[in-house]
């Protein structure tokens, strides 16, 4: 993968298992990816693809008895000292990485009410992640957290802190994520679906509010989500993700109009298109996604795959095809 000393997130070959009674889920299978200052990262893939684990792995959010990282790097740039420090190796429980959880790097979840404890208000679960990381006081805390309830365009803010979260609408209980997750200014904000649960003038207003809390507050987004129009209204560049592993990467522009992979292009096809005859609409992937416990050797996607070939039973390393676009395929070895 691309190298330069400008990142604030660098993934490199991560791994990271999950062991169960049935056997071992390489649920990230050597990822390497990286996010720059400022810019929005788009990784998508089907359910099961280990998207949101690896995002889960960065923050150190998984299960302790049943995963573990078993190998590779996950460089952050902190914002105060720019010392790099490897995630993969901090202690989860510990002092520092709970410094960093929601103060440098912020997760939105994919569904708010799960998120939300349905006990305290809005404003109570607001103002603890601002003294938590910020030691504010009450009041100052409580001045923030309406104020950023402002930001995130809800009306009647002071009102609203007081607010329990069913007594908000789905758009509401997202833009109070939002606002819970940018209320420290994280450098990195991580978006895992953000729009899933949402009706679509929702999501619209959704994804136009965090690009301008992106510019507001000059901070990066990593976007996880398997709905290629978010993708192309929010990303800088895309990484594409399939049974654990990255087939292919590059900006945006690129990934859209000239995909690689098999898979990736797979995926663009089958989006409804507008004026398409109806026995053309979609044209979905043949198979099914291999069983976790079984992943077929060589490149995953060959059993699905309408250009296999003999050698395809090989490892396909990540290559270079040409300056910042990056594809997983032997047709391209």
């Amino acid at each position: 993968m691309e190298k330069n000393n400008q990142k604030l997130l660098q993934i490199d070959e991560l791994k990271t298992y999950f062991y169960t009674l049935d056997g071992v889920v390489r649920a990230v299978d050597g990822v390497s990816l990286a996010i720059k200052p400022g810019e929005t990262l788009g990784l998508v893939g089907e359910s099961g693809s280990g998207k949101s684990v690896t995002a889960h792995s960065v923050l150190r959010l998984l299960p302790p008895k049943t995963s573990k990282i078993v190998q590779g790097q996950i460089r952050f740039r902190r914002r105060d000292t720019s010392a790099e420090i490897d995630l993969a190796n901090v202690d989860p429980h510990g002092d520092l990485i709970r410094s960093i959880r929601g103060n440098e790097i912020a997760m939105i979840f994919q569904e708010p009410m799960t998120s939300l404890s349905p006990v305290f208000t809005v404003g109570h679960q607001i103002i603890e992640a601002i003294r938590l990381h910020q030691g504010s006081s009450a009041q100052e805390a409580r001045q923030k957290a309406i104020d950023m309830l402002q930001a995130v365009g809800l009306g009647m803010a002071d009102q609203l802190v007081d607010e329990y979260p069913h007594r908000l609408s789905g758009g509401q209980r997202q833009r109070a994520m939002i606002a819970m997750a940018l209320s420290c200014r994280p450098s990195l904000l991580i978006a895992d679906e953000p729009t899933t649960a949402l009706d679509v003038t929702v999501q619209a207003q959704i994804l136009d509010l965090m690009n301008s809390l992106k510019e507001r507050f000059n901070m990066a987004i990593w976007i996880i989500t398997h709905n290629l129009g978010v993708v192309a209204e929010m990303a800088d560049r895309v990484a594409v993700m399939y049974m654990g592993r990255v087939v292919e990467s590059g900006d945006v522009r690129t990934i859209f109009h000239q995909p690689l992979h098999p898979y990736t292009v797979g995926l663009l096809q089958s989006i409804p298109k507008m004026g398409a005859q109806i026995k053309n609409r979609l044209a979905p992937i043949p198979g099914s996604v291999p069983d976790p416990f079984s992943i077929p050797a060589g490149c995953a996607f060959r059993t699905r795959c309408p250009a296999i070939a003999a050698h395809c039973q090989a490892e396909a390393p990540m290559l270079e095809v040409e300056p910042g676009h990056y594809v997983r395929c032997c047709l391209y070895a």
